[in-house]
């Protein structure tokens, strides 16, 4: 998997927090000195950490999946896209707003919105990407836009939540169509 696929993916889970960052900042009201950089960090951590597990249960599962990881990753990246677009079109960004202010709400919103990281990690793992590059576009990508939802998501408004979000989704599923593109008919 290239750099340029890889920041890709990167940016369609990071639109994904956007889209929940920007919804929160916008109905929750003043956010307290210092959550957003928490909140930013502990999304970026969580995104990592789950990655880094995806890949490793990818390089476990790779043997019973050879000669088909290919596709694998590919589906599995296609089916979270439009997972991911089913559910910016059906549930409104209002349906999405927690207290960030409290620590417990922020881990546990971390955690749920990591759960993709993770099946991404499978299909990095599939294709044996490069984990840290991988990783350290995540973390990064995941916590600027966190912290950039948050501290402008009262002025960025709950319709740029919505369209951000299905933004996240597309980004999968382009994803994973040009890595099966360039696997199956540019590579020979």
């Amino acid at each position: 998997m290239d750099t340029i696929s890889l920041f890709i993916v990167a940016m369609g889970l990071a639109m994904n927090c956007f889209g929940l960052a920007i919804a929160n900042s916008s109905l929750s009201g003043k956010l307290l000195p210092g959550i957003s950089i928490k909140t930013a960090f502990l999304f970026g951590l969580s995104h990592f950490a789950m990655g880094v597990a995806g890949f490793y249960l990818g390089r476990l599962l790779l043997p019973a999946v050879g000669g088909v990881e290919i596709w694998a990753a590919t589906i599995l990246l296609v089916i979270l896209g439009a997972k991911i677009l089913f559910q910016a079109m059906r549930v409104s960004p209002e349906a999405k707003v927690f207290d960030i202010n409290s620590i417990r709400v922020i881990l546990a919103l971390s955690i749920a919105t990591a759960m993709n990281a993770l099946l991404v990690g499978l299909a990095l793992g599939f294709f044996q990407a490069h984990l840290l590059k991988a990783q350290l576009f995540t973390f990064f990508a995941v916590a600027f836009f966190t912290l950039s939802g948050l501290t402008g998501g009262h002025r960025l408004g709950m319709a740029f939540a919505r369209n951000v979000s299905i933004l996240g989704g597309v980004l999968f599923v382009a994803a994973g169509i040009r890595i099966a593109i360039e696997y199956y008919f540019l590579a020979r």
